[in-house]
């Protein structure tokens, strides 16, 4: 990366439908607090910690202006690379949703580790290539703060009529462009909008619980155990296994388990974080205490269903 070129200021260029130079003011801190948020989660991504300093705003539309600083020139700027390549990056579907429930996402874990290795080796050398630089984009475009909190901006953006694009870029310390401004026009803003922030359910095939507390009467009450050393609050949809518990067939004691396919319902707070908003067991398959358990006859029927499916699989395979 030329270092004359290197970008330590990140811009954000508000066009206007009339020759005014001022906008909302709510509207405008709401959106500075998602571009804050996001520029401190891409050095969260690079494992960089970094300070961010408004600057004195400018005309031409509206323009915010703020300064990176607390690392080498090298990381400021590719940081403020990063960003302005995510933020605009535009979804691959019709919606951020349904590229979030529709796939899983693209890059492994390892594979987004090697990506900001790289990058981190070329900044090393100084020698970093705007390939490079994508590469991490794509990785920071499959961060849920990152897509949340991008979400946020322009669901502001697209209640507020008078921004009718917005130019996003870096800025050399004198202020120059040091990459060109790239454009994101309001017909597109309600792309990047989450119309929900629910996530895609999680299955959990050979789930252990021990129960705490059964539910002993009819009702929609819900079980207490613990899973994976954690306390949980469940509904129980087995009704079958339901109705054995009430008519007394089968009973429980201190640390009866069931072993069970549960599901996981969660979605994105307002910052992105991931929260669990429900946990079921669909199917019993075993039930018992210790060593002593017992197969259900809908785990059974479960199971020989899933050697089927397998068989079946494996079938289609060598064909």
């Amino acid at each position: 990366m030329d270092k004359q070129v290197l970008a330590n200021k990140f811009q954000v260029h508000y066009y206007f439908n009339d020759d005014s130079h001022s906008m909302d003011a709510l509207v405008r801190h709401q959106c500075e607090a998602e571009i804050i948020a996001i520029l401190f989660e891409v050095a969260t991504t690079i494992d960089e910690n970094i300070q961010i300093e408004s600057e004195a705003h400018q005309e031409g539309g509206l323009r915010d202006i703020w300064k990176v600083a607390n690392a080498n020139a090298g990381i400021l700027s590719v940081i403020v690379g990063i960003a302005s390549l995510a933020i605009p990056l535009l979804p691959k579907s019709d919606s951020e949703l349904e590229r979030l429930q529709k796939e899983e996402l693209r890059l492994s874990i390892e594979e987004r580790k090697l990506r900001i290795e790289k990058l981190k080796a070329e900044v090393k050398s100084e020698r970093v290539t705007s390939e490079t630089v994508s590469k991490v984009a794509e990785v920071v475009n499959e961060n849920y703060k990152v897509i949340t909190r991008r979400s946020n901006l322009f669901k502001y953006l697209s209640a507020y009529p008078k921004v009718t694009k917005i130019g996003i870029n870096g800025l050399t310390e004198s202020g120059s462009d040091a990459m060109p401004e790239l454009h994101i026009s309001r017909a597109v803003f309600k792309k990047f909008v989450l119309p929900s922030h629910r996530l895609p359910i999680q299955t959990i095939d050979d789930a252990v619980i021990e129960i705490v507390s059964p539910v002993l009467r009819q009702g929609n009450y819900r079980w207490k155990g613990i899973w994976q050393g954690q306390n949980i609050s469940f509904t129980m949809k087995d009704i079958s296994f339901k109705q054995d518990v009430l008519s007394k067939q089968i009973s429980f004691q201190h640390g009866s388990c069931i072993r069970c396919v549960m599901n996981i319902r969660s979605k994105l707070d307002h910052i992105g974080k991931i929260v669990i908003t429900s946990f079921s067991v669909e199917t019993v398959l075993e039930h018992g205490h210790g060593v002593d358990s017992h197969e259900t006859p809908q785990g059974s029927a479960y199971h020989h269903r899933r050697g089927l499916e397998a068989a079946q699989g494996d079938l289609f395979e060598t064909s």
